[in-house]
């Protein structure tokens, strides 16, 4: 297998609501597409113009779930 390195959104076109980063990855739980900030470590789903920050342990198939979990205390 190959490293494919993830996509990120274009500069400014999504921007995280807690801290503010105009820098997102599209990020998959293995059934959905969600967007990782980088900057605070939350993981947002994004539909029909709003926002909603996923839960932690809710993020099975994501490959950022172990960083995510120890930078933010886990859950």
């Amino acid at each position: 297998m190959h490293d494919i390195e993830a996509p990120i959104l274009q500069e400014g076109a999504l921007v995280c609501a807690r801290c503010g980063n105009d820098v997102m990855e599209a990020v998959s739980d293995g059934w959905e597409t969600h967007f990782l900030c980088r900057e605070c470590w939350t993981c947002w789903h994004v539909e029909l113009g709003y926002m909603t920050p996923i839960p932690r342990p809710t993020c099975p198939g994501c490959p950022h779930k172990p960083e995510c979990l120890r930078r933010l205390g886990g859950s």
